[in-house]
């Protein structure tokens, strides 16, 4: 239509994807047994590697322990690290 015209113009922020993580709770294991893939087994939705605290290897007194995670995303650009 003649009558009606324009033009528009904004920014797109794009922010980058978070990764879905899972992680099954780990079940009890045996006073000296050393943490190992057993319990350090998150998974991600895309490629990357898994820091965990305390890390692998490591043998804990008895107890109750919080074991903690960050993902880092091989795709850094698109992905964040969680």
């Amino acid at each position: 239509d003649s009558n009606y015209g324009g033009n528009a113009s904004g920014t797109l922020v794009i922010a980058k994807a978070v990764p879905v993580i899972t992680w099954a709770e780990p079940g009890a294991i045996v006073e000296g047994t050393a943490l190992s893939e057993l319990q350090l087994n998150a998974m991600a939705s895309v490629a990357g590697s898994f820091a965990y605290e305390p890390i692998a290897g490591s043998i804990l007194h008895p107890g109750t322990h919080a074991l903690s995670s960050t993902f880092y995303p091989t795709d850094s650009a698109n992905y964040a690290s969680i």
